[in-house]
């Protein structure tokens, strides 16, 4: 868990550029994204960090880590936009290492 931290802080850069450009398509009310990723997928935040424009780069995952989900909230825009989501740890953590 330490390690997908640390990987996730390490993209927090890379993803908050993502976000910025993001197209409204992809991007919601906070509340309305996070509850339906509790409710609806069972995902729940594993992981945050903040950069240094105040965005937040959040990453939820089920308790087995079969699902995923990477957000970055804009928290002056009051939006939440996904980044990227897929099944398996192993995935997840290569994803982020990507970034």
């Amino acid at each position: 868990m330490k390690k997908l931290f640390g990987t996730a802080i390490a993209a927090t850069v890379v993803a908050m550029s993502m976000a910025t450009s993001a197209q409204a398509a992809t991007c919601a009310n906070r509340t309305a994204v996070v509850d339906r990723l509790n409710n609806n997928f069972g995902e729940s935040l594993i992981a945050n960090a903040m950069s240094v424009s105040n965005n937040v780069l959040e990453v939820y995952s089920k308790p087995d880590n079969a699902t995923w989900t990477i957000l970055v909230t804009l928290p002056k825009r009051q939006l939440t936009c996904f980044v990227a989501s897929g099944r398996g740890e192993e995935r997840l953590q290569a994803y982020l290492a990507d970034l």
